[in-house]
């Protein structure tokens, strides 16, 4: 297991919430996708990045992925002991793969009540829309989910950020350029307004080999 984030220090969740880290891979010119916007992109980043990313998981009850990222990565796969979020606005899923078949029931769709999903899933909420607040309350006080790691894509990242629900950053600067317009990027969405930007303190900088590991918390 990577140590490259090995002392993390006291992370306490809050009571109405888990305490909610991101951690991404991108390019030198800030770019999350090597190829297209849904192709897998585990040539990104390094073992070393893909240790660390099990590594960060292993210390978090929850993780939290977008319905792109999960239709772009079939393969994808959890720890047993992890329970694991997909959130969508069309329910546009593989129900067979692994995200599910592992652990049914660990396996949640966070999706609002109007969207399809089949009977056997579990899914939350049960009616109408799908709130952030409400939903990592849910997770906080039914779930006991203290620790939440979110792992994109870019629109999921944005719409927690914005709301400023986003307690920690983790990021690896992956030695490449992209280049492309309309790339996925860590955070998307619309822009905040200059007074409105959000500040995060740098915790620490990690060069391993050409890769730069980041860790930034939010300043309260």
């Amino acid at each position: 297991m990577s140590s490259v984030y090995s002392e993390l220090g006291h992370r306490p969740p809050f009571d109405d919430r888990p305490w909610v880290s991101i951690n991404m891979v991108a390019t030198i010119d800030g770019k999350t996708v090597s190829g297209s916007r849904d192709e897998p992109v585990a040539d990104l980043g390094s073992t070393v990045d893909h240790q660390t990313m099990r590594y960060l998981e292993s210390q978090s009850e929850g993780v939290l992925i977008g319905a792109g990222s999960l239709r772009a990565t079939p393969g994808l796969h959890y720890d047993k002991g992890l329970v694991r979020f997909v959130a969508t606005r069309s329910g546009d899923l593989d129900y067979g793969s692994r995200f599910f078949s592992d652990c049914p029931d660990k396996a949640w769709v966070l999706a609002s009540s109007e969207v399809r999903t089949p009977e056997h899933v579990r899914r939350w909420p049960k009616t109408g829309p799908m709130a952030w607040t409400d939903t990592l309350l849910w997770m906080r006080r039914d779930l006991s989910i203290g620790q939440l790691m979110v792992e994109g894509g870019s629109e999921l990242n944005a719409d927690l950020i914005r709301e400023d629900l986003v307690d920690e950053l983790f990021l690896t600067i992956a030695p490449v350029v992209k280049l492309g317009r309309n790339i996925p990027t860590y955070a998307g969405g619309g822009p905040l307004s200059k007074n409105d930007l959000l500040r995060f303190n740098l915790v620490s900088t990690i060069p391993i080999g050409n890769e730069v590991f980041l860790r930034y918390q939010r300043c309260r």
